[in-house]
């Protein structure tokens, strides 16, 4: 009787001249302005839903529609219990997914009609509804949101790393998209305007209602835009090499992975910026008295980051990218800590009250572009730390455990962000067409003050010690790079031969 014998994946040998092939396609440039552009533009109406609804929906929610804090607290704890098991299953099957239009691209659109049901439902939301109601719809919209977002953004996050196996090419790319991004979140940080200026006679709940059928638009038309575009470039394991590692033995060695808990325990401290922005509109609306002076302190907060960020790449080049990551996070911690030991003095003047926070919030802020690019960046690191250590990139199930800390992160700001708003028992003020107004409560907006500027300050620094245990840098990052261009290029002689992966190089 005949024994079947299990396959296993033998890696070809390859020569000098295979691995010098290699190591040009590692500095040589394959994006065009043409995909470059696809890859920003597909995600800038991701960035602006984020600004919009991040900054909103909290506020929307428990204003309009009178969602009890608490309620939305324990919607959040118990989808995050949920969403383990999508998570868990969301990085095997993006890493083992191969067709014809890629390996993570389809899941740019395929995740669309989740995402779109749990973005619009909060807005849409009747009137008159119980917290017992209320708890069972978000704990649906919650968790329907957290499936489409545990297959979207890994795979979002994999194509940008798959898209050239150039780092230095990647890096602008990311410079590029993030210096975009500070014009994408413009478009948001104007809605205020509209809320404080549009005819009094219309009421505020309508005016968010619009904004977010707005934005939500935008996302679907950029996505769809993005799968069509973009391109994977980056040589993947076969078949037969996922097939020879086993799901437990991939996860046994990410779990492992020094850098990867580095970037965890960073996203980890995203609560603290989280909880900030959770009451920005209650600092913005009750401490300054207008909505719309948000938007006014945007425009000059973000002004530091038009001249920072152009020289992040040098910056890059010259000290390294995890200590340009540490100094900016720590910048912006203390920053924000200075602020909350000065504390909320207003004046009997508003516009200098304005100038004051705007003078704090640009200090604070001037490196936030900086910080954007770093964490992109040295998630780049990490994936390439992989495959230098396993031979399979697992960027579905990093991603999937970064996004799962994310989620946590998120639900305990929005508990945190529940608890505080009750325990200073803030309850909205709504004049007889509908409209909000501020409270003057000296308490209560100390209260705010502590949290929007501690918050912050306690999440940076956290971040910034985190990503100082990051070991991807230096002497270890250069023999990295050199050990996988001899890897890829066995990978591409398996599959190709000399000749075809000759003519692939200069694709």
């Amino acid at each position: 009787m005949a024994t079947k014998h299990k396959e296993v994946y033998v890696e070809p040998q390859v020569t000098e001249e295979d691995i010098e092939k290699q190591r040009q396609q590692q500095e040589k440039e394959y994006l065009g302005p043409r995909e470059m552009a696809a890859y920003i533009i597909s995600g800038i109406g991701d960035k602006n839903w984020e600004t919009f609804n991040g900054n909103n929906e909290f506020f929307y929610t428990t204003t309009f529609q009178h969602v009890s804090p608490i309620t939305l607290s324990v919607a959040q704890s118990f989808c995050s219990i949920l969403d383990t098991f999508d998570n868990a299953i969301s990085g095997p099957i993006l890493d083992r997914t191969r067709t014809r239009w890629g390996r993570v691209r389809p899941y740019l659109v395929l995740t669309l009609p989740f995402w779109l049901f749990s973005a619009i439902t909060p807005y849409m939301l009747p009137d008159g509804l119980s917290q017992a109601t209320l708890l069972a719809i978000f704990l649906v919209i919650r968790y329907v949101g957290s499936i489409s977002n545990s297959f979207y953004t890994p795979a979002y996050q994999a194509v940008l790393y798959n898209l050239t196996p150039n780092i230095n090419e990647r890096n602008k790319l990311i410079a590029a998209d993030t210096y975009v991004d500070l014009f994408g979140v413009w478009l948001p940080s104007l809605f205020p305007f509209f809320v404080d200026y549009l005819p009094r006679t219309i009421p505020t709940r309508n005016i968010y209602l619009v904004g977010a059928i707005i934005f939500i638009a935008l996302v679907v038309v950029f996505r769809v835009f993005g799968f069509f575009s973009l391109r994977e470039r980056v040589p993947l394991a076969s078949r037969e090499e996922m097939n020879s590692t086993s799901i437990l033995k991939s996860i046994k060695q990410v779990a492992s992975c020094r850098p990867m808990w580095a970037l965890l325990a960073k996203n980890f401290f995203g609560m603290g910026k989280g909880t900030g922005q959770s009451v920005a509109n209650y600092f913005w609306l009750n401490c300054t008295g207008k909505l719309s002076n948000a938007a006014i302190s945007g425009l000059f907060t973000g002004l530091p980051s038009y001249f920072v960020l152009p020289f992040a790449t040098k910056m890059t080049k010259k000290i390294g990218l995890k200590k340009l990551s540490v100094l900016a996070y720590g910048y912006c911690g203390v920053v924000y800590l200075i602020m909350y030991l000065i504390g909320y003095r207003p004046t009997d003047n508003n516009i200098i009250n304005l100038i004051i926070i705007v003078i704090g919030l640009t200090l604070a802020g001037a490196m936030n572009s900086v910080q954007r690019y770093c964490g992109t960046a040295l998630q780049g690191d990490l994936y390439d730390y992989v495959e230098w250590k396993t031979g399979i990139r697992n960027e579905g199930m990093m991603s999937a455990a970064m996004g799962y800390i994310t989620l946590i992160t998120n639900n305990i700001s929005t508990i945190l962000s529940g608890i505080i708003i009750a325990a200073i028992k803030y309850e909205p003020l709504i004049n007889s067409y509908g409209v909000v107004v501020p409270q003057t409560d000296p308490k209560m907006l100390q209260a705010i003050w502590t949290v929007f500027t501690l918050a912050p300050a306690i999440g940076r620094i956290g971040k910034a010690i985190s990503l100082s245990f990051f070991n991807v840098d230096g002497k270890v990052k250069e023999q990295m790079m050199e050990d996988l261009a001899v890897s890829r290029a066995a990978k591409l002689k398996s599959r190709t031969g000399n000749n075809e992966a000759e003519e692939s190089a200069s694709e």
